[in-house]
């Protein structure tokens, strides 16, 4: 396989599909990685191999990748499963791993569809076995058509929480309770979002189903929950929390987490991209343009992984990501660009009418000061919030030093799991803001490597030798 491409995509669920299917379908070279092994991200995961049953339970919006799977296959765009992208850089070279050995190609242009991850919150006893986040579970239901068959607890925040629950009831899955930590009455911002919401009564009318079907089933659901803790010694046997002046305790042997989702930026932040906080979100994603081109001219960000908005706004704007890729590349006037791109515009428009009042009603809210200090935070280091807050307390309020003191973000997941927590305490006991705090520092490889990988790659014509490939990491 030739190791210049036209464009190469990086993620294959709907923003990643949508972008390299109309760029083949303009006729370009373009090579799809994904570190799946099957098309679809999380979103759509194992689409090709569904069932007529999943279809039917999962329903049209999971269908939906059936679709763009189809186009993309239909389309002849290359593609590598099973491919995980460890480097890239600003001229479009990119490093990723395959099968045990290391690659280095180079791309006129990258498209990066990273997607969205689970927000990880931390709390006493999240990392016992039994306690996963939802949307593990939802992907296990997925894959292999596993549910659990054990009692357990549902916690957390957000519409896909609901989803999860709604989806578990169906299967008769034994949930002892729902706990909502969204306050039992919604904002006051909430509500001039509400008239352009009614735009889309579709999709509001979904959410009412989802509370009329747990309205229905005898599970008690409770909003406006509070410290929540994970209970037991060698895996979870069953969950503590409040609601208002109430203690409640459930026993569980499974303990499902879902706090929202949030953008997966490492491979933007490595890459050096500028990134900006959206405050009421709590989050950091990539500053890109409308075709979701970032600082550097030759990367784009593409779908959940440039801001969160779902699957079908996804979907809409990666192949904007696309159609500006191939003005650049000078297979499209700009005028042509302009009109493919107005009936993708005008539909991410019907799409997102919805998006502020469900943002408004699920917006995160994370108290630091709540965590006891013997909470793991980072669990590849085993370090605790008292530790963050012993090292604060010294004088230090930045989140890269604190993680060069603590180890902190320094495991296997390079922070992908502690990352945003610490920022937000460490924002919290220093009382100065998120941005002051800072964002990790993300350097390749992106995911654990062998180093004989990289010492054996083939870097191509223009590779100078392993030891340059990160020579210029020291930001």
């Amino acid at each position: 396989m030739s190791m210049q491409h036209d464009a190469v995509v990086i993620g294959a669920g709907p923003a990643g599909l949508a972008a390299a299917s109309r760029l083949a379908e303009l006729g370009l070279d373009v090579l799809t990685l994904d570190e799946q092994f099957r098309l679809g991200g999380q979103i759509y995961r194992h689409i090709e191999k569904a069932s007529d049953q999943q279809f039917r339970f999962l329903g049209d919006d999971y269908a939906r990748g059936q679709i763009l799977a189809a186009r993309f296959r239909k389309s002849g765009a290359k593609y590598e499963s099973s491919a995980t992208v460890w480097q890239i850089e600003p001229d479009g070279s990119i490093c990723y791993s395959r099968h045990g050995k290391s690659k280095r190609i180079k791309g006129s242009y990258i498209i990066a569809a990273t997607g969205a991850m689970e927000r990880p919150v931390p709390l006493p006893g999240w990392n016992l076995p039994g306690v996963i986040g939802a949307g593990a579970a939802n992907n296990l239901a997925k894959e292999a058509g596993l549910q659990p068959d054990v009692p357990l607890v549902i916690a957390g925040s957000g519409p896909l929480l609901l989803l999860e629950a709604t989806q578990l009831i169906k299967k008769g899955a034994k949930i002892e309770a729902i706990l909502d930590t969204t306050p039992q009455i919604p904002p006051l911002s909430a509500a001039p979002k509400i008239p352009p919401a009614l735009l889309r009564t579709d999709f509001l009318l979904k959410g009412v189903a989802m509370m009329q079907m747990i309205r229905r089933s005898s599970v008690p659901y409770l909003k406006g929950v509070t410290d929540i803790r994970c209970l037991g010694s060698e895996q979870v046997t069953g969950v503590e929390a409040r609601q208002g002046d109430r203690t409640l305790t459930f026993d569980a042997k499974m303990v499902l987490l879902h706090f929202g989702v949030i953008p997966n930026t490492h491979i933007f932040r490595q890459a050096g991209c500028r990134m900006a906080w959206k405050n009421d979100q709590r989050y950091w994603h990539p500053v890109c343009d409308n075709w979701g081109r970032t600082n550097f001219e030759r990367i784009f960000a593409a779908g959940d992984g440039a801001a969160v908005y779902g699957a079908l706004a996804a979907e809409y704007k990666g192949e904007l990501a696309a159609l500006e890729t191939a003005r650049c590349l000078g297979i499209l006037p700009e005028y042509e660009r302009d009109a493919l791109a107005a009936p993708l515009r005008a539909a991410l428009k019907k799409d997102m009418y919805p998006r502020p009042l469900i943002d408004a009603l699920f917006s995160p809210h994370f108290d630091a000061t709540a965590l006891p200090d013997e909470t793991v935070l980072c669990r590849c280091e085993h370090v605790t919030v008292g530790d963050i807050r012993k090292v604060v307390a010294e004088g230090v309020h930045e989140v890269n030093e604190v993680k060069i003191i603590t180890r902190s973000g320094m495991g296997p997941c390079q922070g992908r799991m502690c990352g945003p927590a610490l920022a937000e305490i460490v924002a919290s006991e220093s009382g100065v803001s998120i941005q002051k705090a800072g964002l990790l520092n993300i350097r390749p490889p992106l995911k654990p490597i062998p180093l004989d990988e990289v010492a054996t790659m083939d870097l191509g014509p223009d590779g100078s030798g392993p030891a340059n490939l990160f020579k210029n990491q020291s930001k």
